[in-house]
C-alpha cells in the first residue's frame, strides 16, 4: 500500500507540474493537492516542500488566495523545522507572494527581506536566482505600499542581479517593476523609458507571465504617457499572453480596463469593470478595489456621482480590510472629490479630513527623498486642491492660498531648513497669509502663487489633465488679489468643456518658444486677469510660485502689452512661500567675500568630460572651448583664479566649495545618466582623473555644505527636471538643499556664444548692483538685443531668492 502511496504521489506531483507549465492552474492545485495528501499519509515529510511550493502557486494562479495563504503557512512551518536556509527563505518568500496578492503589503515586504536574510550570500547559479526572486517581490510590494524611494533602490539591484546572472527575462520584469515604480508617483516619462527598457529585454521565447507582467506595465505606462493607439497594442498582446492564467489574467482585465478609461472608451470600460468584479474572488481585495474606483471615476465623468461614491465607499472598505493606509488615504481622497462635486460639503471635508491624518504618517516614515517627494507628489496636489475648493466655495480666499502653499510645501522645504542653522528660527509649519504679506513687504516683492486644477483620477489621485489655473496676487501693500483662468485648451487658447493634458501643452510651448501666436496664448492665461497687479519700473521685482509644468514655462517671455514680461519687472521662480521664506531669513549675500570664505569657485574648460549611460558604458562628450573663456571673464569679475582644463575635477571642486561665497559652472551638465529615482537626478561633468571619472552628482554636491549663496550654472538644461508638487528634482534644487539661496539656471540648451554673453553679463551687473535677480534682468535685456529669437534668451532662469534689498541688513 505504501508503495502504491507514494508511485500515485509521485505521478500527481508530476501531472501537476506538467498542468503548471500549461498554464492549467485549477489542474495543477488538484493534481498537487493529490499529490500531498499521499505523501502526508505515508508521513514522508521530506518530499513535502517539491509539492508544497509548487501547490502554492497553483492555488494563487488560480485565484484560490485563501487556500494559497494556508499551504503556504503549512510551507513556512516545514521549512522552520526541516529546511535548510535557501529552503526557509523560499518558503518565506512563498507567503509574501501570496499576502502581497491579497492587499496586505506591509507584510509582505516584511517576509521579503526576512527571506532575504535568510538566503544570506547566495553559493550558486540557484542561490541567485532565488535572490533576484525575493528583490523583485520585495520592490513591488514596496511600490505598492507606496514606498517609492526604497522601492527603487530594490528594483534596481534586482535589474543588476538579473544581469549578472544573464537573464534577459528577468532583467525585464525588474525594468517592468521600475516603471511601475516611476509611474506610482506620477513620473511618466521615466516610467515609459524603463517599460521599453523592459520591452527590448523580453524574448520570442519567453513564458506568458513574463510577457503579460512586461507588456501589461508598458500599456499602463504608454496610456500615463497619452501613446493610446500603442498602449491599446501592448494591451493586446498582454492580454494575448494573460489569457489562460486566471490570477494574470485578472491583473491584465484591470490594466485593461484603465487603458479603455483614458482612451475615452467608457462604455467599453464600464462593461469591463462589471465583469471584472463579478468574476473576481471576495478575497482580491487589491484589485477589487482598483477596478471599483476605476468605474467610479468613469461614473463621475459620465455624471453619475451618487454610482460613482457607491463604488468608492465599497473600494475603501476593501482597503480597510487589509489594512492599505495608503489606499485608505487615496480611497478618502477620491471621496472627498466626489462629495464636493455633489456639494455635500460637510462629507467633503470629513474625507479630506481622514485623507491628511492617513497621508501625513506615511510621509513621516518615508526613508528617502526619492520615497518622501513620491509620497507627496501622489496625494498633495489632489489633497491640497479638494481643501483649496472647499475654501473657495465659501469665498475663503486667503485660506484657500493657505491650502495651496500647504500643498507645495514639502520634503524640500524641511531640506533648506536643515542646510543652514539660523533657518531654525523661521517656524517649520507653512506660512499663512499674514506671513506671506510680511515676506512681500520685506523682499520688496510681488509675490504671484499658481495652483492649477486637474481632473483627479479615482484610482491613483494622480492629475494629468488641467481644468482651470487659479493665481493669487500678494502686493507689497499687504493686498491679497485671487483669479481663476476657466477657460483651458490644447491649443494657443483655453476651451473649458475639454480638459488638456498639462504635460503635453508645456511640451508643445518648450518645442515653439518662438511662436508668437502660442506665446500670446500661454500670455492671456498666465497673466491676463493679473495683468493690472504686476509690478514695473525700476527695481521692480516679481517672485513666481509655479506648480507641476508651470515649471517650464518661459515667463521672461511672455508677452505683456506688447513687449516680454522681462522688460517690465526682475523674475524669480521659487518651489513655495515657505522656501522663500527660509532661503530670505538669512539672505544678507553681497558681492565683496564674506570674512573666512575664499571668493568665487569659477569652474570652465573641462577635457575630455564622460557620464555614464544606464548600461553602465561611459559616453565622451563634446570639449566646450568657449567655456574656457567664459570662466576666465567671470573670474576677472570676482578677482578670482579660474579652475579649469586639467584642474576641474571634482575632488578640486568639492574641497573649495565649501568655503567658496559665489559658484559658477561653465560645463556639461546631465539631467539623469543613471535613469533612477532613488537618487537625487544630475550630475556636472567635470575633467576625469585618474580612477574617477569626473562626475560631480547630485548626490555628492547636497552632501557637501557651502557658504556660498549663489550658483551660476552655465550648463545644458540645469533648470529642468523630474516635476513633482515638491518642485523640480534636478540640479538646481541639489544646489538649494546644499545650503546655495539663489541658483541660475537654464530651461533648455542654448549656444555658447549667447551663453558666455549671457553670463559674463549677469556676473557684471551682479558686482555692480548686489542684486542677481536685477542682474540677471539686465543680462537677458542685453542678450535680447543681440540675440533677437526668445529661444536664446528665454532660457536663462533664476531659482530661490531675489536677493536682499540694496541696503537691507
Amino acid at each position: 500500500m505504501g508503495i502504491r502511496r507514494r508511485l500515485r504521489a509521485e505521478v500527481k506531483r508530476i501531472d501537476g507540474l506538467q498542468a503548471a507549465r500549461e498554464g492549467r492552474w485549477q489542474a495543477a492545485r488538484d493534481d498537487l493537492t493529490l499529490a500531498l495528501e499521499a505523501l502526508t499519509a505515508e508521513g514522508l515529510r521530506a518530499e513535502v516542500p517539491k509539492v508544497l511550493e509548487p501547490l502554492v502557486t497553483a492555488c494563487m494562479m488560480a485565484g484560490l488566495l485563501d487556500e494559497a495563504e494556508r499551504r503556504a503557512v503549512d510551507f513556512r512551518a516545514w521549512a522552520a523545522d526541516h529546511g535548510d536556509p535557501e529552503d526557509r527563505a523560499t518558503a518565506i518568500g512563498k507567503y509574501g507572494e501570496v499576502v502581497a496578492q491579497i492587499g496586505r503589503l506591509v507584510e509582505a515586504a516584511e517576509a521579503f527581506r526576512e527571506a532575504l536574510v535568510a538566503l544570506g550570500e547566495p553559493a550558486d547559479e540557484t542561490g541567485g536566482e532565488l535572490r533576484w526572486s525575493l528583490l523583485s517581490n520585495l520592490g513591488s510590494a514596496l511600490a505598492h505600499a507606496g514606498r517609492f524611494g526604497e522601492a527603487e533602490q530594490v528594483q534596481h539591484r534586482a535589474f543588476e542581479v538579473a544581469r549578472e546572472l544573464d537573464s534577459a527575462a528577468r532583467a525585464a520584469l525588474a525594468a517592468s517593476q521600475l516603471s511601475l515604480a516611476a509611474n506610482g508617483v506620477g513620473h511618466r516619462e521615466r516610467a515609459l523609458e524603463w517599460a521599453e527598457v523592459a520591452h527590448r529585454c523580453v524574448r520570442s521565447d519567453d513564458d506568458d507571465l513574463v510577457v503579460a507582467e512586461v507588456e501589461g506595465n508598458r500599456a499602463l505606462a504608454l496610456s500615463r504617457a497619452g501613446h493610446t493607439a500603442e498602449a491599446e497594442e501592448a494591451m493586446e498582446r498582454a492580454w494575448a499572453a494573460a489569457r489562460s492564467i486566471p490570477l494574470i489574467a485578472q491583473q491584465a482585465r484591470v490594466t485593461k480596463l484603465e487603458v479603455l478609461s483614458r482612451a475615452g472608451r467608457h462604455d467599453e470600460a464600464v462593461a469591463l469593470a462589471d465583469a471584472l468584479l463579478a468574476a473576481l474572488p471576495p478575497g482580491q481585495a487589491r484589485q477589487r478595489a482598483v477596478a471599483l474606483n476605476l468605474r467610479a471615476g468613469i461614473r463621475l465623468q459620465a455624471g453619475r456621482p451618487a454610482q460613482a461614491v457607491a463604488d468608492l465607499l465599497s473600494a475603501l472598505e476593501l482597503k480597510q480590510r487589509v489594512d492599505d493606509h495608503r489606499g485608505m488615504a487615496t480611497g478618502h481622497l477620491n471621496l472627498a472629490h466626489a462629495f464636493l462635486g455633489t456639494g455635500d460639503l460637510p462629507a467633503a471635508r470629513h474625507h479630506a479630513r481622514r485623507a491628511q491624518e492617513l497621508w501625513e504618517p506615511l510621509l513621516r516614515a518615508a526613508s528617502d527623498e526619492a520615497g518622501s517627494v513620491g509620497l507627496f507628489d501622489t496625494h498633495a496636489t489632489a489633497l491640497t486642491q479638494v481643501a483649496q475648493e472647499l475654501r473657495l466655495g465659501v469665498d475663503d480666499v486667503t485660506g484657500a492660498l493657505e491650502a495651496a502653499e500647504r500643498g507645495r510645501s514639502g520634503p524640500l522645504s524641511e531640506r533648506i531648513r536643515a542646510a543652514r542653522p539660523a533657518r531654525a528660527q523661521v517656524p517649520a509649519e507653512p506660512p499663512g497669509s499674514e506671513r506671506m504679506r510680511r515676506l512681500a513687504r520685506r523682499m520688496g516683492a510681488t509675490l504671484l502663487v499658481y495652483a492649477p486644477h486637474f481632473e483627479i483620477e479615482a484610482v491613483s489621485g494622480q492629475a494629468p489633465l488641467l481644468r482651470e489655473i487659479h493665481m493669487w496676487v500678494v502686493t507689497p501693500d499687504g493686498g491679497v488679489h485671487h483669479e481663476v483662468q476657466r477657460e483651458v485648451s490644447d491649443d494657443d487658447r483655453l476651451d473649458e468643456a475639454r480638459p488638456v493634458d498639462f504635460l503635453e501643452a508645456v511640451r508643445q510651448l518648450e518645442r515653439q518658444v518662438g511662436d508668437d501666436a502660442l506665446m500670446a496664448g500661454w500670455s492671456d492665461a498666465l497673466l491676463g486677469k493679473v495683468a493690472h497687479l504686476l509690478p514695473s519700473g525700476p527695481d521692480a521685482r516679481l517672485v513666481i510660485v509655479p506648480q507641476r509644468g508651470l515649471w517650464s514655462v518661459p515667463f521672461a517671455a511672455l508677452p505683456v502689452a506688447g513687449e516680454p514680461l522681462v522688460s517690465r519687472c526682475s523674475l524669480t521662480m521659487v518651489p513655495s512661500l515657505h522656501a522663500l521664506e527660509l532661503i530670505a531669513h538669512e539672505d544678507v549675500w553681497r558681492g565683496e567675500a564674506a570674512a573666512g570664505s575664499s571668493g568665487a569657485l569659477v569652474v570652465g574648460g573641462v577635457r575630455n568630460a564622460v557620464v555614464p549611460t544606464p548600461d553602465g558604458r561611459l559616453l565622451p562628450l563634446s570639449d566646450l572651448p568657449l567655456t574656457l573663456e567664459t570662466a576666465r571673464a567671470v573670474a576677472r569679475v570676482h578677482r578670482a583664479s579660474a579652475l579649469a582644463g586639467p584642474a576641474a575635477t571634482v575632488p578640486a571642486v568639492l574641497d573649495r566649495m565649501g568655503s567658496a561665497d559665489l559658484l559658477h559652472f561653465s560645463c556639461h551638465a546631465v539631467l539623469d545618466a543613471r535613469l533612477r529615482l532613488d537618487q537625487l537626478p544630475g550630475c556636472i561633468a567635470l575633467t576625469p582623473a585618474g580612477a574617477e571619472h569626473g562626475q560631480l552628482t547630485s548626490t555628492l554636491l547636497a552632501s557637501t555644505p557651502t557658504r556660498a549663496r549663489i550658483a551660476v550654472l552655465g550648463c545644458c538644461a540645469t533648470g529642468q527636471g523630474l516635476v513633482t508638487a515638491d518642485g523640480v528634482l534636478g540640479l538646481a534644487r541639489t544646489f538649494l538643499i546644499a545650503g546655495v539661496s539663489t541658483v541660475v539656471a537654464t530651461l533648455w540648451e542654448v549656444p555658447e556664444e549667447p551663453t558666455h554673453d549671457a553670463l559674463v553679463c549677469f556676473h557684471q551687473e551682479l558686482a555692480r548692483t548686489d542684486d542677481p535677480a536685477e542682474a540677471l534682468r539686465r543680462a537677458v535685456l542685453m542678450t535680447r538685443r543681440t540675440w533677437r529669437a526668445p529661444e536664446i534668451w528665454a532660457a536663462f532662469t533664476l531659482i530661490g531668492s531675489p536677493g536682499p534689498r540694496r541696503g537691507e541688513e
